[in-house]
């Protein structure tokens, strides 16, 4: 018999060090699921089932059969957002650890979790639910302006947006219902849901990996986030460690925020929004953040924090008492190019610049270029290392992703711009 462990989510791009995480736990043999993956196999991993990772009956019927084959399922672990319902439900069917149903609901529905957050004394912006035009009109009369809309069930900054008065605020929803309209089905989400929320006026923000285990929790770092220009939220680029990153309130309010979700497993990901001295948490997700974070932790720390994040999975006991110290700067920064439809793509030299990593281009000749509305709006990345630890907010990586950016991206003006 041979045990492995199925990570949910790994196949996505910036996830591939998962792999290393879970060799790293034990010996186990790593597998992800992949729809019609004989089409899309991942080498990245051991095995790769031939299942859709959002669908549960695809993966139970896949991990039924490779048990007649002598494979023992070890744990299902999430990685992302949309496979925490079914990384759970599985871990229960076979009689694995896992996560209290309540968690995973509270860290999906946005409405849930600010209903914690309250009960918890959690510092939160105000927000209500609504699910049509005629309640949001309604709402907004409890609201000043500015507002966000954005969807309950939903991440990577799609169908968030800014509005300044009551007309914004419906075309607002109206592009936010057009954002579920295309992506709900395929993410397995509510399509109809939605929160008028108060805007915390701040471009400073960060998020927090809390290691969290049964009755105790660890801070990894925390992460200095870079947005877009209003009225976007679209994330722009990540520095780790932040020159916050030994601030005891942000370290405390993380802590307290993921007690006040019951998260007891695995790595968690929190968002706060830093205005003066005053902390606001926006969300909490039960599991590893995206955007390459994972990565910039290892760079920085040199630890794989996806071997902590399995290890609770399997064991959320084993208290180690880390200590989480970083010895240099990284950076990703995500290009946005010209506006107006590519029409080149170049590729300069930067062989001898030490301070790059990698560039990784999304786009081809022939792709428009527009606002930075959500995650699908970035033509590339790029990574950085850095050998000193900030002490304030920089911005070298978005100065010279920006420049990069005009040198690969050569772009005219399309005719509906």
């Amino acid at each position: 018999m041979k045990e492995y462990l199925l990570l949910l989510g790994a196949e996505q791009f910036l996830r591939e060090r998962s792999y290393a995480g879970g060799k790293s736990v034990g010996n186990f043999e790593i597998w992800t699921a992949i729809n019609n993956a004989k089409y899309n196999y991942n080498s990245y991993f051991d095995f790769c089932l031939n299942a859709d990772p959002l669908n549960y009956d695809d993966l139970k019927k896949q991990v039924d059969f490779y048990r007649t084959k002598g494979y023992i399922l070890k744990s299902v672990v999430p990685l992302n957002d949309w496979t925490l319902k079914i990384a759970n439900r599985l871990n229960k069917e076979y009689a694995l650890p896992y996560l209290d149903d309540n968690v995973i609901e509270a860290c999906r529905n946005k409405k849930e979790m600010k209903n914690l957050f309250e009960q918890a004394k959690i510092p939160t912006a105000k927000s209500k639910n609504f699910y049509n035009e005629t309640q949001l009109i309604q709402i907004l009369s409890e609201f000043s302006f500015p507002i966000i809309i954005k969807p309950v069930d939903f991440g990577g900054s799609g169908g968030v947006y800014l509005a300044n008065n009551l007309e914004e605020a419906l075309r607002a929803y109206s592009k936010s219902q057009e954002i579920m309209d295309k992506y709900a089905e395929a993410f397995k989400v509510s399509s109809n849901e939605f929160l008028v929320e108060e805007f915390i006026e701040s471009d400073d923000e960060v998020s927090v990996e809390v290691l969290c285990g049964k009755d105790f929790y660890e801070v990894i770092t925390v992460t200095e986030k870079y947005l877009s220009p209003k009225p976007w939220f679209t994330e722009m680029g990540h520095v780790v460690p932040s020159h916050r990153y030994r601030d005891n309130n942000i370290i405390t309010l993380a802590i307290n925020t993921c007690k006040s979700l019951g998260i007891n497993r695995g790595v968690a990901h929190v968002e706060i929004k830093v205005k003066d001295k005053d902390l606001y948490v926006i969300e909490a997700a039960a599991r590893p953040g995206g955007d390459a974070i994972m990565d910039l932790i290892e760079s920085s720390y040199g630890i794989n924090p996806y071997s902590l994040h399995i290890s609770m999975y399997i064991d959320n006991t084993q208290n180690n008492n880390h200590e989480f110290t970083p010895t240099k700067t990284s950076a990703i920064a995500f290009m946005k190019a010209p506006f107006g439809e590519i029409t080149d793509i170049k590729f300069p030299d930067i062989g001898e610049d030490s301070e790059i990593i990698r560039i990784n281009i999304f786009k081809k000749i022939g792709d428009k270029v527009g606002n930075p509305e959500n995650w699908s709006h970035r033509e590339g990345i790029v990574q950085f290392t850095f050998p000193k630890i900030s002490i304030e907010k920089e911005y070298k990586h978005i100065e010279k992703s920006n420049t990069l950016s005009k040198e690969i991206f050569e772009c005219r003006e399309s005719i509906n711009e």
